[in-house]
């Protein structure tokens, strides 16, 4: 998945990028918070940028697919287990049976979170810097 941004600040190896809100995203802002901006913060790998040129970010498809795995799909699929675990193991239980789906639910974000750092230290979990589109070639659309 690629987006352009402008670069807002270069800081030694490291840049700040600002990307306006994509349009074909609909109104779940999941990915912003709701925001009509997004920010990152970004490493450099020797490219010659200044504030207000263009920064191509990518980030490889099957980590994006990856990640929302771990953030939507493996939570939903552990609660609706622990609500199932819960029918079987109490079958009049509504409040026993709904704690348990909450229990599985909250191990499996509470795991998801643990394995963040080494997600957020691995290279390959991180947006890439692609390519600067110097600020006089972007003038010139």
């Amino acid at each position: 998945m690629k987006r352009v941004g402008e670069i807002q600040s270069v800081d030694g190896e490291r840049i700040h990028v600002v990307f306006c809100h994509m349009d074909h995203c609909g109104s779940c802002h999941a990915c912003e918070g709701g925001q009509s901006q997004a920010e990152i913060d970004l490493a450099n790998p020797g490219m010659k940028c200044a504030a207000g040129d263009l920064a191509e970010v990518e980030m490889p498809t099957g980590n994006v697919v990856k990640a929302s795995l771990l953030v939507y799909f493996f939570p939903l699929l552990a609660f609706l287990g622990g609500l199932a675990l819960g029918t079987v193991l109490f079958p009049d239980q509504t409040l026993i049976t709904a704690l348990l789906g909450l229990a599985c639910l909250l191990a499996v974000v509470l795991a998801v979170h643990l394995g963040e750092k080494r997600r957020a230290a691995n290279p390959a979990w991180q947006p890439q810097l692609t390519r600067v589109i110097p600020r006089d070639l972007s003038d010139r659309k």
